[in-house]
């Protein structure tokens, strides 16, 4: 049996490399239950099995108690640097003593030359499983204790100059402690780092460390004896993210998702996406300056971070703001936003030391993401990008929608000149003139805009330049689903495609439903409507409201790219790169790319902002044209100028950094400056 060190999932031993992440498979060892490991372990039975190798429940005969050992995977132990450092590692692992770390009772060779850890056993669950059993957060109270029991942890270990590395919920043991409390312990001390300063390579290179927790150091190759705590506590940061709302703060398809996300996105603070946390004092500032992506942005050590812990408390009821908790809303589910829509693997048995194997992979009922995000997402990123100009590609002429009744809110086709408000409202919103913006859209919704409704419902729902109202909200995503129902009905492809969003997205007001988005969606491609056969491209290949199907997928994608939809382009073009659905076709997917650098370069020209930013990213990553820092440079600078925050950020990363631009560290402290002006939350901007 052979496992990916990466996706933790597990291969005949016929096979070499992982299919969905490319990485070079690692033999592991299996031990009949019964055997006897130097005479002193007899093995009970199997636990779980990762990327690191196979963990054993094993009786220690000569002390009666039962113990866990790791043997690690036969590829490690055959290289003699990895040997002498794992002897090194393993002694300074053995030197921890402290109630929140697995202690390591021995280390040695077994009879066949193989490597193993004796730890001891801890009967309890992994996080990780408390997560899967939760189908959703767990309670507040009970999140911020285990995150303080894995910080004393961290902050034991990183006194004597030990840092994890790959602290993630499979690497957290939950031991029942007096009382009925649960005791958090840290698995694998020091695994990590002797393998990666052995082999030198980390996640970025296909192999050992969890994207969903990297630090954005880790991403950027950073050499492993400048790595500290600060890592740890950028992992620490994306778990209790996690344990308070279900999601970790990034989610992708791709390596190369992964590595943008953590290293360029801005999470929203946990209580955008779970409305109670709001009433807990200093929760969301102190979760996001743990993820800050400048480690000396984040807590100095875990001393510091347990300090700041103590001061989050539970704001008293009579000061509390009042929320109504949907609890279906804290279920994730999908988001409607492109990815890279990376296959994902079945969830492999994971290596623990005294739990049952678990999922390394994300739940299956978190493959897509919480109701609110979802929400969320959407609208911040219409807010860059607003609805009637993120899909201006037809692939034929629509019908256009007939006089409706007379009713307190009108189609948006019967009144003219709401699209020349709603883009006045988006430019209010890009000034931070939040309140100019609202009264906008507030009056184009009474006049029957349904983006318009959409865009006022979130303002509601947020507190953005409006008080916050949750009911408010409601009303006003109903009031849109309703507007976009008449127009769809009366034959427009942009409207079903907006109400097959609301449906995929899910907000207040709205229930959500796949199926239905998906029949929205293929109403819209039938009308021709080039964004709604991209969509319904990307609910067959997650399969949301249809069967998985990459074939359709293709299919779906390759008729939204031909009409001239960039991002259908790029789609089918992943799937071409990695045979998903259709041959594997290399020169295939370089002409695609091409195509869709090519439509975003129109876009650019003819004044949509955010295709100047895309574009951007291409010539910045080398995506359909050739890798030119200074042409991303004046791309950016052209959107940035236009308003877009993101470019603004980014090209102040490429002053930072001296890429395409002379470095310019002043110059880049006013673009960021630009992208996040003075008394705006980080979290609203595109920089930490």
């Amino acid at each position: 049996m052979k496992t990916c060190p990466v996706c933790d999932t597990p291969y005949p031993d016929n096979h070499t490399t992982c299919p969905t992440d490319g990485a070079v498979l690692i033999a592991s060892h299996e031990l009949a239950p019964g055997r006897l490991v130097r005479g002193k372990y007899r093995i009970v039975r199997k636990l779980g099995q990762g990327g690191m190798g196979v963990v054993y429940l094993a009786d220690d005969i000569l002390l009666g108690m039962p113990v866990a050992l790791k043997f690690l995977a036969g590829e490690l132990e055959k290289d003699p640097r990895f040997i002498k450092r794992f002897r090194t590692e393993a002694r300074a692992a053995f030197q921890l003593r402290h109630p929140n770390i697995v202690e390591v009772t021995n280390l040695d060779q077994a009879e066949d030359g193989s490597l193993y850890i004796a730890m001891e056993f801890v009967d309890g669950p992994s996080l990780r499983a408390v997560l899967e059993r939760a189908h959703g957060p767990l309670a507040i109270a009970r999140a911020l204790d285990i995150a303080r029991g894995i910080a004393h942890g961290l902050a034991a270990a990183h006194a004597q100059g030990m840092v994890h590395r790959d602290i993630k919920p499979e690497n957290i043991l939950l031991a029942l402690a007096a009382e009925g409390r649960e005791k958090p312990k840290i698995l694998d001390f020091g695994i990590v780092a002797v393998t990666e300063g052995v082999t030198g390579r980390s996640l970025t290179h296909g192999m050992l460390l969890t994207p969903d927790y990297a630090a954005p150091e880790q991403w950027l190759e950073m050499p492993s004896a400048e790595i500290d705590g600060r890592t740890d506590l950028y992992a620490l940061g994306c778990v209790i993210y996690e344990m308070l709302t279900g999601n970790t703060p990034f989610h992708a398809h791709s390596t190369s998702g992964w590595m943008k996300k953590h290293l360029e996105e801005t999470p929203r603070p946990p209580s955008a996406l779970r409305l109670e946390l709001a009433n807990w004092q200093g929760l969301d500032a102190l979760a996001l300056r743990l993820l800050a992506k400048d480690r000396a942005q984040r807590p100095r050590d875990a001393a510091e971070f347990l300090q700041l812990l103590d001061g989050v408390q539970p704001v008293p009821a009579a000061d509390a703001r009042e929320t109504v908790v949907d609890e279906t809303a804290l279920r994730p589910v999908a988001i409607p936003v492109r990815s890279s829509n990376r296959p994902e693997a079945e969830p492999p048995a994971q290596a623990v030391a005294g739990a049952h194997p678990q999922s390394k992979g994300f739940p299956l009922w978190g493959w897509g993401a919480v109701v609110l995000l979802a929400l969320l997402a959407a609208f911040a990123t219409w807010r860059l990008i607003p609805p009637h100009q993120q899909s201006r590609q037809a692939l034929a002429p629509v019908a256009q929608p007939s006089p409706a009744p007379a009713t307190e809110f009108k189609p948006a086709a019967m009144e003219p000149g709401l699209a020349n408000v709603d883009k006045q409202s988006d430019a209010l919103l890009k000034q931070k003139r939040n309140s100019d913006a609202a009264t906008q859209y507030d009056q184009a919704c009474t006049r029957g805009s349904g983006d318009a409704c959409n865009q006022l419902g979130y303002m509601y729902f947020v507190g953005e330049g409006v008080k916050q109202d949750q009911s408010h909200a409601a009303s006003l995503h109903s009031r849109a689903e309703s507007l976009f129902s008449k127009s769809c009905d009366a034959g427009s492809g942009q409207a079903c495609t907006s109400l097959g969003e609301m449906y995929d997205s899910c907000c207040e007001g709205v229930v959500q439903d796949f199926p239905h988005s998906a029949a929205l969606y293929s109403k819209a491609c039938d009308a021709g409507y080039a964004k709604g056969c991209r969509l319904l491209g990307t609910a067959y290949e997650e399969g949301k409201g249809v069967k998985k199907d990459y074939s359709q997928a293709a299919a779906f994608h390759s008729k939204a790219c031909d009409a001239g939809e960039p991002y259908g382009c790029d789609e089918i073009a992943t799937q071409y790169e990695l045979g998903w659905g259709v041959t594997e076709d290399r020169s295939k997917s370089a002409a695609l790319r091409s195509r869709a650098a090519t439509l975003f370069s129109h876009g650019c020209d003819t004044g949509e902002s955010f295709d100047c930013v895309l574009l951007a990213d291409f010539y910045k990553e080398g995506k359909g044209v050739k890798k030119d820092y200074s042409q991303a440079a004046a791309l950016y600078s052209k959107a940035c100028d236009a308003g877009q925050t993101s470019a603004c950020k980014n090209l102040g990363d490429l002053y930072q950094a001296g890429r395409g631009v002379e470095r310019n560290p002043a110059k880049a402290k006013e673009l960021f400056a630009k992208a996040c002006p003075k008394g705006t939350p980080a979290w609203e901007c595109e920089i930490n």
